[in-house]
């Protein structure tokens, strides 16, 4: 984390997600999974209200809802349809691999990921590809295979991770590719993108949307879209 936290609201977010993990109820054969259970969101990512982006002069660009902190090689794309100029994901790459942003509405309920994981690992085996929960940096991930064709024709495997983070009112898809993808935890060469995913600040509107709802991004100010 390398920005400053606002102190009371940050502490109290971090002892509520903290409780709610401990209310779950527990049995002997998974009391010890819940002693290193990972507490989503408790380094990040963070919501605009939990932080204070003016405690240092780093650089930052705002995409809208999304503030990410650049890095030194870091490349930055932004996906979506021309025609209409709207803007659905950023693709953050670094040397051979790739992390693409996605922003939804999520429910105050808190259990939209949890939904979506399902979905993922639906979809992608009826897209004949594979896909399974396992434990991630952000809590459960999904790991996926999809089978692609190559140039030529020939079959190629596309493999990504999939981090599903929920905030308030807000859920921060983040898609691994490349190299990072095929790494375990938090290991090189998928530990910078953690560190990038952990600095994004989401700051949503106050709009009424309905729970899974894209939230559009935006070019960054003063920027416009190459056509």
């Amino acid at each position: 984390m390398i920005f400053g936290r606002k102190a009371r609201t940050a502490t109290e977010a971090k002892r509520e997600q903290v409780e709610a993990f401990e209310d779950e109820p527990t049995t002997d054969d998974d009391a010890s999974d819940s002693e290193d259970a990972i507490v989503p969101r408790a380094d990040g990512p963070f919501d605009y209200e939990e932080v204070a982006l003016d405690a240092d002069d780093i650089g930052r660009i705002t995409f809208g809802p999304l503030i990410i902190t650049p890095f030194e090689g870091l490349g930055l794309q932004l996906h979506g349809n021309p025609d209409t100029g709207i803007v659905q994901a950023l693709l953050a790459t670094f040397e051979d691999s790739g992390l693409e942003l996605a922003l939804f509405a999520a429910p105050r309920s808190g259990d939209l990921a949890d939904e979506l994981r399902v979905e993922i690992v639906e979809e992608a085996a009826q897209g004949g590809g594979h896909a399974q929960e396992a434990s991630g940096p952000f809590g459960p991930e999904v790991r996926r295979v999809m089978p692609v064709d190559g140039p030529e024709g020939e079959q190629l495997f596309h493999v990504s991770r999939v981090w599903l983070v929920e905030g308030p009112r807000w859920l921060l898809r983040g898609t691994l590719m490349g190299q990072a993808a095929m790494a375990e935890g938090e290991d090189a060469p998928s530990d910078v993108f953690v560190e990038f995913f952990r600095n994004v600040v989401v700051r949503r509107d106050e709009a009424p949307r309905v729970p899974g709802e894209l939230i559009q991004l935006a070019f960054p100010e003063g920027q416009e879209p190459q056509g």
